[in-house]
């Protein structure tokens, strides 16, 4: 059962022998919602409601069988105990296992924070009001990583080894030895070779990537962590302001790691220091917590998103981008 907009005939039949159509209820349309990434995901309408629904693509799986989609499944049924996360993310009406599919509430239609590379103010807004954007989104970092991990210690989906090493090269690795597709600016390709042959560069990348994968200690206990906690993952809510989507790289791990990755985009959109130590200020961090290892995740998200393949839609020059990777450096090495 394929979920495309074309085989709507078919989804609905399906969605009614799941039961998540009722039986005189008609599935009106399906149109594509947001980005498709190893996966499917349409929003169905009805002549009273909407939902979402995905489907995980073939051979989006690792060798264990666990897809992105499983992680979501997973790590929205365990932030569906806390009012203060179920609240800014969508709510699971159902799966189905068989053939690769979840039905999720519909968060609307706003945008993606993206536009915050080159509008600050997207993020900024009045940040004296409890439910400002920037406010909001470190409150909700901060009971994720407060929530109890022992019920999940026994998920695989969260331990699952072969997706995390995936993402460990694209964070750790890649940056720092595999050329990027997208183009660089001879500045730019000039100063990716000088971190390419900086020897303790490389050793500080793969002594934070063992942290990540858990293969070296750090003081901070396991949390479940987004894993992915950027202005993709934020859509703006007419209501809410802000919710919070897109956790296919969710995992148990060092706090630091969502708070570095939170950083370094803030950084990206053009915040600054003085506006960090405020923000932090409200992120109440867990016994243990380290800033020196959540910079240096922050300086390798940078070096990645920079010089690696997911390049951002930034509209800032190469004396701007050179100074966040100088910065970026001394984040990792410190």
């Amino acid at each position: 059962m394929d979920l495309l907009p074309a085989n709507q005939p078919a989804v609905e039949a399906h969605l009614r022998r799941l039961g998540w159509l009722a039986s005189d209820e008609p599935l009106l349309r399906l149109i594509p919602a947001g980005e498709n990434t190893g996966n499917r995901s349409l929003r169905a309408e009805t002549p009273t409601r909407t939902f979402i629904l995905k489907q995980a693509m073939a051979g989006a799986g690792d060798q264990a069988g666990v897809t992105g989609l499983d992680v979501e499944h997973a790590f929205y049924r365990a932030i569906a105990g806390s009012d203060a996360l179920a609240i800014r993310a969508p709510r699971v009406l159902g799966s189905d296992p068989a053939h690769g599919l979840l039905c999720l509430t519909d968060l609307g239609t706003g945008p993606s924070l993206l536009a915050a590379y080159s509008a600050p103010e997207t993020l900024r807004g009045d940040q004296q009001r409890a439910d400002g954007t920037l406010t909001a989104l470190v409150y909700w970092l901060w009971k994720l990583h407060a929530l109890p991990t022992t019920p999940l210690a026994g998920l695989q989906v969260f331990r699952d080894r072969n997706r995390r090493l995936r993402n460990h090269a694209r964070l750790f690795t890649e940056p720092l030895t595999t050329p990027t597709p997208a183009p660089l600016s001879p500045a730019l390709q000039a100063l990716r070779r000088e971190f390419a042959a900086d020897a303790t560069l490389a050793a500080r990348a793969q002594s934070l990537g063992a942290i990540y994968l858990g293969d070296a200690g750090h003081d901070s206990a396991a949390a479940l962590l987004h894993g992915n906690y950027c202005p993709e993952s934020w859509l703006r809510h007419p209501r809410m302001g802000v919710t919070i989507v897109g956790p296919a790289s969710a995992c148990l791990g060092p706090p630091e790691f969502d708070v570095g990755v939170f950083l370094a985009h803030l950084t990206l959109a053009g915040l600054h220091q003085s506006e960090f130590a405020m923000l932090m200020g409200s992120y109440v961090t867990p016994p243990g917590f380290s800033y020196p290892l959540a910079l240096g995740f922050a300086g390798m998200e940078i070096i990645r998103r920079l010089l690696g393949v997911a390049q951002l839609p930034l509209t800032v020059d190469d004396a701007v981008k050179l100074a966040w990777l100088q910065t970026a450096r001394e984040m990792v090495l410190r």
